[in-house]
């Protein structure tokens, strides 16, 4: 998880972020999303995406294919009470790269979801589901 200390986010909505904020909106998405009965492991990367500014990626792995529409509800649903200010995306993947000690290799996550991020983005009726 990438957690940000240093930078103010600015809302265009009037909101605005610190990064104590932010830290504690991840540690309170990651927690609920992990008690979900369809969520079975999840990541949370804030980085920055293109023509959207600061987001925050959450990679979710589903209990079961058919859990996979209602998990990322559920991931949307607990970024939007958590993280209010961030645009938030969902992506449901097989499993959550990690190195030998058990973090998250963000960057080959983000590696592997943002085509289909870039594909959601294109195609809005995709991130209704």
């Amino acid at each position: 998880m990438t957690l940000t200390g240093m930078n103010d986010i600015d809302d265009p909505g009037g909101t605005e972020m610190t990064g104590i904020d932010l830290d504690c909106g991840l540690y309170a998405v990651e927690a609920e999303l992990l008690e979900l009965a369809c969520v079975r492991e999840c990541a949370l990367v804030h980085t920055e995406l293109p023509e959207l500014g600061s987001a925050v990626v959450v990679a979710f792995v589903p209990l079961a294919v058919e859990q996979e529409i209602a998990g990322r509800r559920a991931v949307l649903a607990a970024c939007q009470r958590n993280l209010p200010a961030l645009y938030a995306h969902a992506v449901a993947v097989d499993e959550v790269p990690r190195t030998a000690e058990g973090a998250v290799r963000e960057g080959e996550l983000l590696d592997a979801v943002l085509p289909q991020i870039a594909r959601d983005l294109m195609s809005p009726a995709a991130m209704s589901d």
